[in-house]
Formats: structure tokens, C-alpha cells, sequence
């Protein structure tokens, strides 16, 4: 099939037929410029002939081309013809198309009228089905009220009081299963916190053996005889000068034995200046009476040595624990706790101990032991700082760790040590765990047994006073106190105010050191047998 007849070819063939007319003519002109002169003026004839042959030549071309643009044109014309055709096939064809897609459309119409109407009587029937179910709702309604008339008449008892007494009944029998579960779970944890805890600390003592001895501290200066005594008592200036310079008491003992050597018994004050007083003193009685009135200078270069002591002291022990990053001052103070002890525990070593124990029950519970040394070696440094320094020690040494720059993680650690601040988190747990271990470790403290019953005697006496006791407990070395009280007597909203009361009436009425956790526990088992 031939392609359509297209405009375009029309114009461009009439362009090339104009082109080649004005090609000819360009060709004439310029023979007819390059003839020589001679021929111009010479031989007219000549020149007639060639103007002749150029103007047939040139009519010849132009009659070829019209040939061919009519050709040309004849079969664009039969072309254009027969895509005419074929246009007009086409539509015919559309307009057949077109003429049963209209019918189907008809067809369709009619069945969505009936779809319609069918429809339309659906609707009736679901009207007519919602009208009868709510009428059998009101009846139903009716009847139920009946029923629950005629039950609530028969059993002589209200349906509300029904309802609210299966209501209890079944809480209560939730509340019962849920109780027996709690208490089976609760023994569980516990018997596991129990046996992991020790399996923890057995294995912490023994993979912790001390390699150092506890030093035994001297608060004492012995006087080499009676007179030098009697020296002492007829011009207490050397006396009253160090009692000055350390800011101590100074008391000359005479024991009743005349074997015995007089003493002077230094105590109060910091272990540093109290130990840098007692050297002082040895030194000055051992160099004579005149030597007495250096007694500035002699204490004043004794306390350089302890200082340089101490912070080497210091030094080794984070070097030790292979910590970081502690400050000098701190280490200093941590130096300082060589000359301060508590029940007789050399402090620095203590804290020490605490650091390593506290290391190796961090690593059993999957702690940091970095971290739990840090706390530990840290833990009482403010025991070099409270003789000046009102409040806990464990506040003081939070503090003091805080303003050298140590983590708030850390501080709020050391500061929680004695429950002065409570968190309950696995590093507090463990530096409380390496504290207890150090200090209830078999010859780790000696306390008097004759002032240690008193004080004890004396804190039951106060728990006993107080109404609804039923049972207390010293423990720790009466650092901690247990009370249960009797449910009929005392009120749960009652137990903080108590405890608070117990604790003031032992702080006013007994002596002790340190400090005293006063736990007051408001007990109350209701048991039934199946």
C-alpha cells in the first residue's frame, strides 16, 4: 500500500524546479560575460547562435522538470486518493464499532435498573427485619426485668449486692492465688539472693589474701622517769605549746605501779597533727629542757615529713589499684587516713581493702571493678577531714570527691555507703558489700567488750521505751538497728515519724561513733489452712 499524500513533497519539488530555472539563467549570464570582446564586437552571428542554443538548452531543462514535477504530482495525487480511501474505511469501521458499544451500553442500563429495583426491595425487607428485631429487643428487655424481679423476690436479696458479693468473691480468690504466688516467688528470689550472695563473697575472701600487717597506733609519748615528769608538771609550756600547735589534748599520766613508765596520752584532733605532735614530743624530751622552746619548729618539720608521707602513701596506693586520674589532693587525703583509725582499724589500709574486695565482687556481678576500686579507695576519705568538718564522713568524702572532679556516678556512690544518700544500684551495693567484708573480717576491729555491751544495753533500753515494740535487733556492730513494731498499735503511716523518734532518742542518750541506720518493719501475716 502507498504511503498518504503529504503537502510538503508538492512545495519542495515547485522549489526545485525554480531553483533550476534560476540556475540556467546564473549559467547564461555569466557565458555571456566571459565571451571575449572580440566576439561582442566581431562576429554578431556567432554570438546569436550560442544565444540561441543556451535558450533551447535552458527550455529543454525547464521542460524536463515540469515533466517531472508533473509526474511527480500525478503520484501524489493517486496517493492522496487512496489514503482518502482508506480514511474513510477506517471511519466507517468506528462508526459500526461505535454503534454496538451503544447497544451493549443500552443493554446495560437495563440491567441496572433492575439491579436497582432489586435493590430497592432489599432495603424494604431490612427495614422491615430491624423494625421486628427492635421490637423483640424491648421484649426481651421486658422479660429480663421480669425474670430479675421475679429472682431477686424468689432469693429475697438485691442483684447490685449479688453482683458486688461474686465481685469480692472472685478478688478475693484472685487476691489469695496471687499472695501464695508472690510468697513462693519471694522465698525463691530470696533463697537464690542468698546463696548467690555468699557463693559471691566466699568466693571474693578467698581469692583475697592481705599481704600487709595492721599496724598498731601509738598515741602515746613515754617519759624516760619520775623527774622528767615532775619537770613536765612545774612548766607545762612545752605542754600547752603543742596542745596549740595541733590543736589536741595533751594529758601527763602517772600509772600507780611505780614499774610503769608517766606518759603523755594525745588525743582529739586529726591523726596527722596528733601523730606529727607525738614526734615532736619524743624529739624535744630526748634532746633535754632547753630544747623545749623550739617546740614551733620541731612540730612544724615533723608535719612536713608526715605530709610527704602521706602523699606518697597516697601515690602508691592508686598505683596499686591501677587507677587514673585521681587528683593530688585527693590522693593526699586518701595518704592522710594512715593516721586516723576507727575501732582501731588503720583507715588507710581499710580503704585499701574496701578498694581490692570491692574490685573483685564488681567483677563476680559483671560491674565495672575500675569503678568499684575508685569508690572504694574514695569512700572514707572525709574520716581525714571530720574533725573539722561537721556531718558524715561518707557526705564529706562525696563532696570533696565531687569538687576534685571525680564522675557523679562516683560521688553519689561514696555518699550512699552509709545510706546518707539512698540509691539503689549494683556499684552502691557492691561498695557496701566490700565495706562490711572489711570491717567484719575477723581481727579487723577490736572493740571493748565491756564499753561495746553498754552501748548496746543502752540502744535496747531506748527501743524498748518507745510503745508497740515487739522485737529489735543490733547488728553490725550496732551500726544498724532492726525494730518491729505491732500492727494493733502502730499505723503504717506512723512507721517514718518512729523511726525518726527512735533515732533522735539514741543519738541524745548514747554515746557511740559513727553512725546508727535505725529500720523499723510494721509486720502482718493473716494464715489460713485448706
Amino acid at each position: 500500500m502507498n504511503s498518504a499524500f503529504n503537502p510538503n513533497d508538492l512545495n519542495q519539488m515547485l522549489i526545485t524546479v525554480a531553483v533550476s530555472a534560476l540556475l540556467g539563467y546564473i549559467i547564461f549570464r555569466i557565458g555571456l560575460f566571459l565571451l571575449p570582446g572580440r566576439l561582442a564586437s566581431g562576429n554578431r552571428n556567432q554570438k546569436t547562435e550560442v544565444l540561441k542554443d543556451a535558450r533551447i538548452q535552458a527550455e529543454t531543462v525547464c521542460e524536463d522538470l515540469l515533466k517531472r514535477a508533473e509526474a511527480n504530482i500525478l503520484i501524489l495525487r493517486e496517493d492522496l486518493d487512496e489514503s482518502i480511501t482508506e480514511r474513510i474505511e477506517d471511519l466507517k469501521n468506528a462508526e459500526a464499532d461505535f454503534e454496538s458499544r451503544e447497544k451493549s451500553f443500552d443493554s446495560d442500563d437495563g440491567q441496572f435498573e433492575k439491579l436497582e429495583n432489586s435493590l430497592e426491595q432489599a432495603n424494604k425487607k431490612v427495614e422491615t427485619l430491624r423494625e421486628i428485631h427492635l421490637t423483640l429487643e424491648g421484649d426481651l428487655e421486658k422479660t429480663n426485668a421480669s425474670l430479675k424481679k421475679l429472682l431477686e423476690e424468689m432469693s429475697r436479696t438485691n442483684s447490685t449486692e449479688l453482683k458486688n458479693a461474686i465481685k469480692r468473691s472472685l478478688i478475693e480468690g484472685r487476691q489469695l492465688e496471687c499472695q501464695k504466688v508472690l510468697r513462693i516467688v519471694s522465698d525463691d528470689l530470696a533463697s537464690s539472693a542468698r546463696k548467690s550472695g555468699q557463693r559471691i563473697i566466699s568466693r571474693a575472701m578467698s581469692r583475697y589474701a592481705p599481704e600487709f600487717p595492721w599496724p598498731k597506733t601509738l598515741n602515746s609519748v613515754e617519759i624516760e622517769s619520775a623527774r622528767l615528769a615532775d619537770e613536765i608538771e612545774a612548766d607545762p609550756q612545752l605542754v600547752m605549746d603543742m596542745k596549740q600547735l595541733a590543736t589536741i589534748d595533751i594529758e601527763l599520766s602517772r600509772p600507780e605501779n611505780p614499774d610503769f613508765l608517766p606518759v603523755l596520752r594525745l588525743s582529739g584532733g586529726a591523726g596527722v597533727d596528733r601523730e606529727s605532735a607525738r614526734l615532736a614530743l619524743q624529739e624535744l624530751l630526748s634532746k633535754g629542757r632547753g630544747s623545749w622552746g623550739k617546740s614551733r619548729e620541731a612540730y612544724l618539720r615533723q608535719r612536713e615529713i608526715i605530709e610527704q608521707q602521706a602523699i606518697k602513701l597516697g601515690r602508691q596506693a592508686v598505683v596499686a589499684l591501677r587507677l587514673d586520674s585521681i587528683h593530688p589532693e585527693i590522693q593526699k587525703l586518701i595518704g592522710y587516713l594512715n593516721w586516723r583509725t576507727s575501732y582501731r582499724q588503720n583507715q588507710y589500709l581499710h580503704s585499701f581493702e574496701v578498694a581490692v574486695l570491692a574490685g573483685v565482687v564488681a567483677a563476680e556481678l559483671g560491674v565495672d571493678p575500675s569503678d568499684a576500686k575508685r569508690c572504694g579507695i574514695l569512700h572514707d576519705i572525709g574520716k581525714a577531714l571530720d574533725y573539722r568538718i561537721e556531718g558524715s564522713h561518707a557526705v564529706i568524702s562525696g563532696d570533696y570527691a565531687d569538687r576534685y572532679g571525680e564522675r557523679r556516678m562516683i560521688c553519689d556512690t561514696v555518699m550512699s555507703h552509709h545510706n546518707d544518700l539512698i540509691i539503689e544500684t549494683p556499684m552502691a551495693f557492691v561498695l557496701k558489700t566490700a565495706d562490711t567484708l572489711s570491717g567484719a573480717r575477723p581481727g579487723a576491729r577490736v572493740n571493748l567488750e565491756e564499753g561495746y555491751q553498754i552501748r548496746l544495753n543502752a540502744i535496747d533500753e531506748v527501743i524498748r521505751s518507745f510503745p508497740g515494740v515487739t522485737k529489735s535487733a543490733i547488728m553490725n556492730g550496732g551500726r544498724e538497728v532492726h525494730v518491729e513494731v505491732s500492727h494493733k498499735r502502730v499505723k503504717d503511716s506512723d512507721l517514718q515519724s518512729l523511726s525518726t523518734e527512735i533515732a533522735k532518742r539514741i543519738e541524745t542518750d548514747v554515746a557511740f561513733p559513727g553512725q546508727i541506720k535505725v529500720l523499723v518493719t510494721r509486720r502482718f501475716e493473716a494464715t489460713s489452712v485448706a
